[in-house]
């Protein structure tokens, strides 16, 4: 009976032992968590089983060794919904949490604060809601946080200035308000960071906050702001900026519409110069017509009626910026030192105004740090008014081929930087608007440069609003051919695939610094699609590339060919989606010799 009771025994150590030594890791344990609080409807986490010793193998996962602690989560572009699990505060080990580009929403989870090796954080461009937990700050390694193109909202909290290891911050395109602290690490990111927070005031973004009463608050000095035990920061403000003082906000919407709506009639009809090839006579009773209208999408314009209307009535032939297929630009420059564009749209579409407004509402509202962002809208008898913000730069087509370069050229990482960017929002377009916008015009002359030489697509969605379906192809991208796909000129039908084709043109042209028609190109019945695979057939690769761009790598020119080359294949259904052309661009031009200049490297 004895013996007979110690095999027993025996034998349940030995099924235990076995037990413990098959048994997933508790950070195993921890992902399994995350896995069922994500939607993965493409079941592309299939790999994460139950069954395996340790997680070091799944799909996006990377563990340290020998302990198998888990290191890193790369899943981006993966389509995951869901949410975060706060089960992510078990994985203490973690040193990079990478969820980009996917479809999670509900909050970041406070239980982060428990990652306390964590060095890059990136969850840009999901749809995560509620604020910035504060514990955040607690993350002492952290390098990189992205939260960029995301829904969230409240103040940014001050704890953020106290990550003295913090080197990229990018909270663009979220629905952030109040003061920007400006304390500690804070006090040294540019506009860049914050772009696209409407209700966002204070130094780094050069905009005043206005007190309870209404009034602008004054800002301190910068260096009055530390707080004890921060050292206080060196910034570049302007000291013009510090004393302007902005005119009371509108006091009613009622106010704001009759009186923008004058502004921009007189701004239209009070124009004594030359117009798109029209002279318009002044008549300022046209401010009360009953047929003029205004709209301030998202109460984005802080003046009041009459200050707008003042700047309009002062435009002239001198204040033209550009013109194009849908109209003539205007520069307008405010008493605070704002500058924005007005768009005089040349296009008659009274049939279907009510369409155009409610499509110009949709425009208005999508926001993201590469596009360029249209602030209002005005309707008058005898024109249509779009106001933007004005990019100081002008356009990549007149920076990149004209007298741009003269003072900084750009070399090979700012085009890249460039190509970057803009990659950036024609993805956000193509894949996170609902509906989603096809562009239907990418062009060089449809890149905007700020002075950082951050690059915001314009025009996107007014190909659709300006041209007719059965004209579009003649009156308007004729204009730009060069960036056309083959089968955009066959049958006219724009579509994602075809915007993709003109963004490796548009890729082209930035290695080259030709544009598509070239005469070079032209005079032997070739584009610059065609020139390159001659060259490149030809092992010519030295002639491609512009003399401008400085010393390259040849891997690095083959590596954004190869991507040009996917781009612009003939055949549609062969080339990548732009989330996908922007992944390879990431991964490409990510590299060590950009991360000053640009973003930190992803490797983290």
């Amino acid at each position: 009976m004895a013996l007979w009771l110690w095999a027993l025994s025996a034998s349940i150590s030995i099924a235990l032992v076995l037990s413990s030594a098959s048994a997933l890791t508790p950070d195993g344990e921890a992902l399994l968590e995350l896995k069922a609080a994500f939607n993965d409807t493409k079941r592309l986490l299939r790999s994460w089983r139950r069954a395996d010793p340790n997680p070091c193998g799944w799909t996006g996962i990377t563990c340290h060794f020998p302990n198998l602690r888990v290191r890193s989560i790369n899943l981006p572009y993966m389509q995951l919904g869901g949410i975060i699990s706060p089960s992510i505060g078990k994985l203490q080990r973690l040193n990079r949490l990478a969820l980009h580009q996917n479809s999670l929403h509900g909050p970041i989870p406070a239980e982060i604060r428990n990652c306390t090796e964590l060095k890059a954080l990136y969850l840009r461009a999901n749809y995560l809601q509620g604020s910035i937990p504060p514990e955040i700050g607690e993350l002492t390694h952290l390098a990189i946080l992205d939260l960029s193109s995301n829904l969230l909202r409240g103040t940014i909290p001050p704890s953020i200035g106290s990550l003295t290891n913090l080197r990229f911050l990018n909270l663009s395109t979220n629905f952030f308000s109040g003061e920007i602290p400006d304390v500690g690490i804070l006090g040294t990111f540019r506009n860049t960071s914050f772009v696209g927070n409407l209700e966002l005031c204070g130094l780094p973004i050069q905009k005043l906050c206005r007190s309870s009463m209404g009034f602008p608050a004054v800002l301190p000095h910068p260096g009055s702001l530390a707080s004890p035990g921060i050292p206080p920061v060196s910034t570049k403000r302007t000291t013009h900026f510090l004393n302007g003082i902005i005119i009371g906000a509108m006091s009613t919407m009622a106010l704001a519409l009759v009186a923008v709506l004058g502004f921009l009639w007189i701004c239209l009809l009070s124009r004594k110069g030359k117009v798109g090839g029209k002279y318009i006579k002044v008549d300022k009773q046209f401010v009360q017509d009953v047929g003029s209208k205004l709209i301030a999408f998202h109460g984005n314009l802080p003046y009041s009626s009459g200050e707008i209307i003042k700047k309009l009535e002062l435009l002239d032939e001198e204040d033209i910026v550009g013109s194009g297929g849908f109209g003539t630009v205007f520069k307008i420059v405010m008493d605070d030192n704002n500058v924005y564009a007005v768009k005089r749209i040349d296009r008659n579409c009274d049939e279907s105004d009510q369409i155009f407004e409610r499509e110009l509402e949709i425009l208005g509202s999508v926001k993201h740090i590469n596009l360029v962002n249209l602030r209002g809208y005005c309707r008058l008898p005898s024109a249509k008014l779009l106001i933007y913000d004005y990019l100081a730069l002008g356009s990549l087509d007149h920076y990149l081929h004209e007298n741009g370069q003269d003072e900084q050229p750009l070399n090979w990482n700012a085009r890249m930087k460039i190509a970057l960017g803009s990659a950036r929002g024609l993805a956000y377009l193509h894949h996170d608007c609902s509906p989603g916008i096809v562009h239907r015009d990418i062009k060089s002359s449809n890149i905007l440069l700020d002075r950082s030489l951050e690059p915001h697509v314009s025009d996107f969605g007014l190909a659709k609003l300006l041209v007719d379906d059965d004209t579009h192809i003649t009156t308007v991208v004729a204009g730009t051919f060069g960036y056309l796909a083959p089968e955009y000129l066959l049958n006219g039908q724009a579509t994602e695939k075809s915007d993709v084709y003109s963004f490796g043109v548009l890729l082209l042209e930035l290695v080259t610094g030709k544009r598509p028609t070239d005469p070079s190109f032209v005079k032997r019945g070739l584009n610059v699609v065609g020139w390159l695979n001659t060259l490149t057939g030809e092992h010519r690769l030295e002639e491609v590339v512009d003399e401008k761009c400085g010393c390259v790598d040849a891997e690095a020119i083959e590596a954004i060919l190869d991507i040009a080359a996917m781009c612009t294949d003939a055949n549609p259904d062969d080339r990548p989606s732009m989330n996908g052309v922007l992944k390879m661009l990431e991964e490409e031009i990510m590299s060590p010799c950009l991360c000053d200049f640009y973003e930190p490297h992803l490797d983290i």
